[in-house]
Parts: structure tokens; C-alpha cells; sequence
């Protein structure tokens, strides 16, 4: 997949970048730092995905946002700005956005707005859909078509469904078992964040945990999911 930074500040779109390479999903990265710029990509390169800026020093974000609408070009945007009027935020969700982030944020809120997106892609891939994948779209809802996210009223305090069903999904793509600093690595996430999800995933019973020894060095823990990609509970 193809993405393209819409920011005229090198140091915000060097966070942007980090972030993305974090994420691993992208063959290619473009950046551009005015309008014109933007639009010259978009009509040479394929792109899947905009992270677009609304205060560039040649105009507002949101005009290249609807010239983008009017052309229907099939390309999801993730608006990341300072602008936190109302005004401006209900314009950037008329346009149909996949996220509003509002600067500064962390590389968790950051990942949580890709999985939108990826979820999103993948949900809109289908020839048909049925009632409850649209509501995912509408409404939001994040679920792993792999390892299935608990119900949001189930969560523990200070977990969030959409960064719990990142950690499942990657989790799906690592060798198993594996480590929380391999699954951090990966997945983009803090240790810290990690490890709160491991033990709820534990709690859960959706993963199994063993203590390895060493001569040299302190033990750690090795984790191995209970339920396999193209699994399902019953």
C-alpha cells in the first residue's frame, strides 16, 4: 500500500514517517509540504492512504480534501492537524474521514487510526456486505476477523477495543510463541502498553504464558495465542 504525508513542518512529517515505517505496512512513503505538491503526487503515483495537514502555507487542507471527493478518487484520509475548532472538525467528517487526530499524539493513537483504516480497507474489499460489518464502518467498531476482541463493556480500565485488536492482529502475524519486547517491536506499542493487554488477553484466557530460565540473566516470559489464525471460539 501506498501512502502520502500532507505536512509542511520536517519535523512533524519525520514523526509521521517513523510512525508509518512502524507500522510495516507500507511499500511506499511520499511527503509532500504544500497543496501543490500534494495534487502533483496524487495525479502521478497511486496512493491508498492521505495523512493530510489543514494549515499548509500555500491553503487549507480540507480544499484538496474536496477536490479529492468531487474527483471520487478511491482514497481514505486520516486528517492530522491542530485545528480543533468544531467548525473545522465537522467539515473534515463531512468529507468522510477515517480519523481526526489532533496534534500532538502518541504513536499508540497513531497505530489505532491505521487500524482503522486497515479495517476499513479490508471491510469495503468485499463484493457485499452485511449489516454488522456496515455498522463497524458507521459506528466504528473495531474486530479482528482473527482473534475476536472482547465486548468494549468487558474491557478493563484504561483499555481501548481499537489498540486491543491491533495487539490480536499482530499477535496473528508473529511466530509463535513470542516475547511482549517481539510484540511491541511489531506491533508499535509501548512495552508498557503491551504488556497491560497481554495480562488482560492472559486474564481472558486467549493466551498461555511459561517462564524460561537462563544460566546467565533473569527469566522471562514466553507467550503462545490459544486461538490460531482461522480459528474461532465457540
Amino acid at each position: 500500500m501506498h501512502v502520502l504525508i500532507v505536512e509542511d513542518d520536517p519535523m512533524v512529517e519525520f514523526i509521521h514517517r517513523n510512525y508509518l515505517e512502524k507500522s510495516n505496512k507500507f511499500s511506499a512513503i511520499y511527503s509532500a509540504n504544500s497543496l501543490q505538491a500534494a495534487q502533483e503526487i496524487l495525479d502521478s503515483k497511486s496512493v491508498d492512504l492521505l495523512l493530510l495537514d489543514i494549515h499548509l502555507k500555500d491553503g487549507n487542507g480540507l480544499d484538496l480534501l474536496s477536490h479529492i471527493r468531487k474527483l471520487t478518487q478511491s482514497l481514505e484520509v486520516i486528517v492530522i492537524t491542530a485545528a480543533s475548532e468544531a467548525k473545522t472538525v465537522e467539515k473534515g467528517l463531512h468529507f468522510g474521514v477515517v480519523d481526526y487526530l489532533i496534534k500532538p499524539f502518541t504513536n499508540e493513537r497513531f497505530q489505532e487510526s491505521l487500524s482503522l483504516f486497515f479495517q476499513r480497507k479490508q471491510t469495503l474489499a468485499q463484493t457485499s456486505l452485511m449489516q454488522a460489518a456496515i455498522d463497524q464502518l458507521v459506528k466504528g467498531d473495531s474486530k479482528s476477523s482473527k482473534m475476536q476482541p472482547a465486548k468494549t463493556e468487558s474491557l478493563d480500565k484504561g483499555l481501548v477495543m481499537d489498540t486491543l485488536s491491533r495487539i490480536k492482529e499482530t499477535i496473528n502475524r508473529l511466530p509463535q510463541p513470542f516475547t511482549i519486547q517481539e510484540l511491541a517491536e511489531k506491533s508499535g506499542f509501548s512495552h508498557v502498553s503491551v504488556r497491560k493487554y497481554i495480562v488482560y488477553l492472559e486474564e481472558q484466557h486467549e493466551l498461555t504464558s511459561q517462564v524460561i530460565y537462563t544460566k546467565i540473566g533473569r527469566p522471562y516470559k514466553i507467550y503462545t495465542a490459544l486461538i490460531q489464525p482461522g480459528e474461532h471460539r465457540t
